[in-house]
Protein backbone atom coordinates (compact mmCIF):
# COMPACT_ATOMS: atom_id res chain seq x y z
CA UNK A 1 0.00 0.00 0.00
CA UNK A 2 1.26 3.47 -0.91
CA UNK A 3 2.11 5.85 1.93
CA UNK A 4 1.56 9.46 0.97
CA UNK A 5 3.56 12.42 2.19
CA UNK A 6 2.13 15.94 2.20
CA UNK A 7 4.41 18.64 0.82
CA UNK A 8 3.24 21.39 3.14
CA UNK A 9 5.15 24.03 1.23
CA UNK A 10 2.25 23.67 -1.21
CA UNK A 11 -0.56 21.77 0.50
CA UNK A 12 -2.70 23.30 3.27
CA UNK A 13 -1.41 26.78 2.45
CA UNK A 14 -4.80 28.07 3.65
CA UNK A 15 -3.59 27.77 7.25
CA UNK A 16 -0.45 29.06 9.03
CA UNK A 17 2.64 26.91 8.57
CA UNK A 18 2.64 25.39 12.06
CA UNK A 19 -0.96 24.23 11.60
CA UNK A 20 -0.26 22.39 8.35
CA UNK A 21 1.19 19.30 10.04
CA UNK A 22 -2.04 18.81 12.00
CA UNK A 23 -4.09 19.41 8.86
CA UNK A 24 -2.02 16.83 6.98
CA UNK A 25 -2.40 14.15 9.66
CA UNK A 26 -6.11 14.84 10.14
CA UNK A 27 -6.59 14.34 6.39
CA UNK A 28 -4.90 10.95 6.26
CA UNK A 29 -1.25 11.71 5.54
CA UNK A 30 1.36 9.58 7.29
CA UNK A 31 4.19 12.08 6.81
CA UNK A 32 5.12 15.56 5.66
CA UNK A 33 7.96 17.20 3.79
CA UNK A 34 8.86 20.86 3.66
CA UNK A 35 11.53 23.50 3.22
CA UNK A 36 12.80 24.41 6.66
CA UNK A 37 11.26 27.81 7.49
CA UNK A 38 13.62 30.41 8.86
CA UNK A 39 11.01 32.22 10.94
CA UNK A 40 9.72 29.28 13.01
CA UNK A 41 11.32 28.09 16.23
CA UNK A 42 12.66 24.54 16.16
CA UNK A 43 10.82 23.58 19.34
CA UNK A 44 7.51 24.79 17.91
CA UNK A 45 8.22 23.00 14.66
CA UNK A 46 9.10 19.78 16.48
CA UNK A 47 5.88 19.87 18.47
CA UNK A 48 3.83 20.49 15.34
CA UNK A 49 5.60 17.80 13.32
CA UNK A 50 5.13 15.16 16.03
CA UNK A 51 1.33 15.50 16.03
CA UNK A 52 -0.25 12.05 16.47
CA UNK A 53 2.84 10.20 15.27
CA UNK A 54 3.31 12.18 12.07
CA UNK A 55 6.75 11.72 10.48
CA UNK A 56 8.95 14.26 8.72
CA UNK A 57 10.05 12.40 5.61
CA UNK A 58 12.14 15.01 3.75
CA UNK A 59 13.64 18.37 4.64
CA UNK A 60 14.45 20.61 1.68
CA UNK A 61 17.38 22.97 2.04
CA UNK A 62 16.36 26.59 1.36
CA UNK A 63 17.31 27.59 -2.17
CA UNK A 64 19.55 30.49 -1.11
CA UNK A 65 21.58 28.17 1.13
CA UNK A 66 21.84 25.44 -1.51
CA UNK A 67 23.00 28.02 -4.06
CA UNK A 68 26.13 28.60 -1.97
CA UNK A 69 27.31 25.10 -2.94
CA UNK A 70 27.73 26.29 -6.53
CA UNK A 71 30.37 28.88 -5.68
CA UNK A 72 33.83 27.80 -4.55
CA UNK A 73 34.20 30.87 -2.33
CA UNK A 74 30.91 30.04 -0.54
CA UNK A 75 31.67 26.38 0.16
CA UNK A 76 32.23 26.86 3.89
CA UNK A 77 29.03 28.90 4.20
CA UNK A 78 27.16 26.08 2.48
CA UNK A 79 28.69 23.47 4.80
CA UNK A 80 27.84 25.54 7.87
CA UNK A 81 24.23 25.83 6.68
CA UNK A 82 24.18 22.13 5.89
CA UNK A 83 25.47 21.24 9.37
CA UNK A 84 22.73 23.36 10.91
CA UNK A 85 20.13 21.67 8.72
CA UNK A 86 21.50 18.26 9.65
CA UNK A 87 21.13 19.09 13.34
CA UNK A 88 17.52 20.08 12.74
CA UNK A 89 16.89 16.93 10.73
CA UNK A 90 18.22 14.92 13.69
CA UNK A 91 15.91 16.80 16.07
CA UNK A 92 12.94 16.11 13.78
CA UNK A 93 14.02 12.47 13.25
CA UNK A 94 14.15 13.08 9.49
CA UNK A 95 16.48 10.87 7.47
CA UNK A 96 16.36 12.57 4.06
CA UNK A 97 17.60 15.99 2.98
CA UNK A 98 16.91 17.37 -0.49
CA UNK A 99 19.45 19.80 -1.89
CA UNK A 100 17.97 21.65 -4.88
CA UNK A 101 19.94 22.94 -7.84
CA UNK A 102 19.99 26.45 -9.24
CA UNK A 103 20.04 28.52 -12.41
CA UNK A 104 23.55 28.65 -13.87
CA UNK A 105 24.67 30.95 -16.67
CA UNK A 106 26.19 29.02 -19.57
CA UNK A 107 29.62 30.64 -19.26
CA UNK A 108 29.76 29.75 -15.54
CA UNK A 109 28.54 26.18 -15.91
CA UNK A 110 31.75 24.14 -15.56
CA UNK A 111 33.05 26.10 -12.60
CA UNK A 112 29.67 26.05 -10.82
CA UNK A 113 29.13 22.33 -11.38
CA UNK A 114 32.62 21.49 -10.13
CA UNK A 115 32.02 23.57 -7.01
CA UNK A 116 28.70 21.77 -6.43
CA UNK A 117 30.32 18.34 -6.67
CA UNK A 118 33.11 19.42 -4.32
CA UNK A 119 30.61 20.74 -1.77
CA UNK A 120 28.57 17.53 -1.92
CA UNK A 121 31.71 15.42 -1.43
CA UNK A 122 32.49 17.52 1.65
CA UNK A 123 28.95 17.08 3.01
CA UNK A 124 28.99 13.29 2.63
CA UNK A 125 30.99 12.38 5.77
CA UNK A 126 28.67 14.54 7.84
CA UNK A 127 25.64 12.38 7.03
CA UNK A 128 27.19 8.94 6.66
CA UNK A 129 27.37 8.24 10.40
CA UNK A 130 23.88 9.63 10.96
CA UNK A 131 22.19 7.40 8.40
CA UNK A 132 20.84 10.43 6.53
CA UNK A 133 20.53 10.42 2.75
CA UNK A 134 21.13 13.46 0.54
CA UNK A 135 18.65 13.59 -2.34
CA UNK A 136 19.28 15.26 -5.70
CA UNK A 137 16.70 16.01 -8.36
CA UNK A 138 16.05 18.22 -11.36
CA UNK A 139 13.68 20.82 -12.76
CA UNK A 140 12.45 20.64 -16.33
CA UNK A 141 14.12 23.09 -18.72
CA UNK A 142 10.86 24.07 -20.40
CA UNK A 143 9.68 25.94 -17.32
CA UNK A 144 13.11 26.52 -15.77
CA UNK A 145 15.65 27.67 -18.39
CA UNK A 146 19.32 27.28 -17.42
CA UNK A 147 18.46 25.37 -14.25
CA UNK A 148 20.87 22.64 -13.20
CA UNK A 149 20.31 19.72 -12.96
CA UNK A 150 17.86 19.70 -15.88
CA UNK A 151 17.33 15.98 -16.55
CA UNK A 152 17.49 12.51 -15.07
CA UNK A 153 20.74 12.00 -16.97
CA UNK A 154 22.36 15.00 -15.31
CA UNK A 155 21.34 13.74 -11.87
CA UNK A 156 22.71 10.28 -12.72
CA UNK A 157 26.00 11.83 -13.83
CA UNK A 158 26.22 13.56 -10.46
CA UNK A 159 25.40 10.36 -8.55
CA UNK A 160 27.97 8.45 -10.58
CA UNK A 161 30.64 11.04 -9.83
CA UNK A 162 29.76 11.13 -6.13
CA UNK A 163 29.87 7.31 -6.10
CA UNK A 164 28.18 6.63 -2.77
CA UNK A 165 24.64 5.26 -2.98
CA UNK A 166 24.42 4.95 0.79
CA UNK A 167 24.69 8.73 1.08
CA UNK A 168 23.22 10.06 -2.17
CA UNK A 169 19.94 9.22 -3.88
CA UNK A 170 17.55 10.40 -6.59
CA UNK A 171 14.47 12.46 -5.82
CA UNK A 172 12.20 11.30 -8.63
CA UNK A 173 9.76 14.12 -9.35
CA UNK A 174 7.21 12.69 -11.76
CA UNK A 175 5.92 16.10 -12.80
CA UNK A 176 9.37 17.41 -13.70
CA UNK A 177 10.25 14.21 -15.55
CA UNK A 178 7.07 14.02 -17.59
CA UNK A 179 7.22 17.70 -18.53
CA UNK A 180 10.57 17.26 -20.22
CA UNK A 181 11.53 13.67 -20.96
CA UNK A 182 8.79 11.12 -20.25
CA UNK A 183 9.87 7.51 -19.93
CA UNK A 184 8.49 7.28 -16.40
CA UNK A 185 8.12 3.50 -16.36
CA UNK A 186 11.65 3.05 -17.71
CA UNK A 187 12.98 5.33 -14.98
CA UNK A 188 11.29 3.29 -12.28
CA UNK A 189 12.35 -0.03 -13.80
CA UNK A 190 15.95 1.02 -14.28
CA UNK A 191 16.62 3.29 -11.32
CA UNK A 192 14.51 1.90 -8.49
CA UNK A 193 17.59 1.21 -6.35
CA UNK A 194 18.59 4.89 -6.57
CA UNK A 195 15.18 6.43 -5.92
CA UNK A 196 15.10 7.83 -2.39
CA UNK A 197 11.84 9.77 -2.66
CA UNK A 198 9.05 10.31 -5.17
CA UNK A 199 6.97 13.43 -5.79
CA UNK A 200 3.78 13.56 -7.83
CA UNK A 201 1.50 16.16 -9.40
CA UNK A 202 -0.86 16.35 -12.33
CA UNK A 203 0.77 16.99 -15.70
CA UNK A 204 0.82 19.55 -17.23
CA UNK A 205 -1.13 21.66 -14.71
CA UNK A 206 0.86 20.89 -11.57
CA UNK A 207 -2.44 20.41 -9.73
CA UNK A 208 -4.02 17.31 -8.17
CA UNK A 209 -2.74 14.08 -9.74
CA UNK A 210 -6.20 12.79 -10.62
CA UNK A 211 -6.16 14.72 -13.90
CA UNK A 212 -3.67 15.02 -16.71
CA UNK A 213 -1.57 12.72 -18.83
CA UNK A 214 0.09 10.51 -16.19
CA UNK A 215 -1.59 7.21 -15.30
CA UNK A 216 -0.87 7.24 -11.59
CA UNK A 217 -2.81 4.03 -10.95
CA UNK A 218 -0.24 2.22 -13.08
CA UNK A 219 2.77 4.22 -11.94
CA UNK A 220 2.12 3.79 -8.22
CA UNK A 221 1.47 0.08 -8.64
CA UNK A 222 4.72 -0.22 -10.60
CA UNK A 223 6.65 1.49 -7.82
CA UNK A 224 5.19 -0.95 -5.32
CA UNK A 225 5.85 -3.93 -7.58
CA UNK A 226 9.48 -2.88 -8.01
CA UNK A 227 9.93 -2.78 -4.25
CA UNK A 228 9.78 0.93 -3.50
CA UNK A 229 9.17 1.29 0.24
CA UNK A 230 9.48 5.05 0.61
CA UNK A 231 6.70 7.59 0.78
CA UNK A 232 5.18 9.40 -2.21
CA UNK A 233 5.20 13.16 -1.85
CA UNK A 234 2.08 15.03 -2.91
CA UNK A 235 3.81 18.10 -4.26
CA UNK A 236 1.16 19.91 -6.23
CA UNK A 237 -0.75 23.20 -6.23
CA UNK A 238 -4.38 22.52 -5.22
CA UNK A 239 -7.04 23.73 -7.63
CA UNK A 240 -9.06 25.01 -4.69
CA UNK A 241 -8.93 24.48 -0.93
CA UNK A 242 -6.58 21.56 -0.26
CA UNK A 243 -9.16 19.43 1.54
CA UNK A 244 -11.67 19.86 -1.30
CA UNK A 245 -9.20 18.28 -3.72
CA UNK A 246 -8.22 15.20 -1.70
CA UNK A 247 -10.93 12.84 -2.96
CA UNK A 248 -8.42 11.30 -5.39
CA UNK A 249 -6.33 9.86 -2.57
CA UNK A 250 -9.08 7.75 -1.01
CA UNK A 251 -8.76 4.86 -3.46
CA UNK A 252 -5.12 4.38 -2.51
CA UNK A 253 -5.43 4.29 1.28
Amino acid sequence: MVSFCADIDRLFAEVPFLERCKAAKDNGFASVEFTLPGDVGLGQLGDAAAYKGLKVMVLTMPADQAAQAFEKKSKQKFLAAFDALLDKADFLECKKIFIPGKVIAENDFDEARNAFVSALHAAAPRVRHAGVKILLGFKNPTENPDFYPASTLEVLELLDELNDDKVFGYLFDVYQAQMSEGGLSNTIDGLISLIGHVRIAGVPTGEEPDTGEVNYDYLLSLLEMQGYRGHVGCSYTPRMKTTDGLKWIKKYV
